[in-house]
């Protein structure tokens, strides 16, 4: 298994807040011969759940999602967008073909996304992918933004 990002714990602790239940830590998908680590999968939780939240991956009512979580921090931020846009698509076409009901979102701190994501090449990648994302304000260690933005069904 992969080094987990500096974050990783944020990310988690912002999702639990947000009211999500981590059901895997890490999300394994298991294709061919091959295992790759998606770093938290979740569900949404009925307001009656709430109570739990101990679980590593993510639900809330019937939303599924998996998240990649990238901190930013090599010496080049093109670099580190390259490998998170790569990480992404692969898991999104593997996602599609194994839990399709599962959306896979990258998860990334407010402040690398104003770094990076609000300059045009990040713009670009954000709306031409479609990049799903989950913003973190990492010192209140809460959910910031949902991009595109969520939708809770009623």
């Amino acid at each position: 298994m992969p080094p987990r990002d500096s974050i990783h714990q944020i990310v988690k602790q912002a999702l639990i807040k947000d009211g999500w239940e981590i059901t895997d830590d890490p999300y394994v998908i298991s294709y061919g011969e091959r295992f790759l680590f998606v770093d938290l999968a979740a569900t949404e939780l009925t307001s009656n759940d709430r109570i739990s939240g101990q679980f590593i991956g993510a639900k809330r009512e019937n939303s599924r999602i998996a998240i990649e979580i990238k901190d930013f921090r090599g010496q080049s931020a093109i670099a580190d967008l390259e490998q998170a846009i790569g990480q992404y698509i692969l898991y999104r076409l593997l996602l599609d073909k194994i839990d399709p009901l599962r959306e896979l979102y990258l998860a990334v701190t407010d402040i690398t996304y104003s770094n990076i994501f609000s300059e045009p090449i990040g713009e670009l990648v954000v709306t031409e992918i479609p990049l799903k994302m989950l913003i973190i304000d990492s010192r209140k260690i809460e959910v910031k933004q949902w991009i595109p933005p969520q939708v809770i069904e009623k």
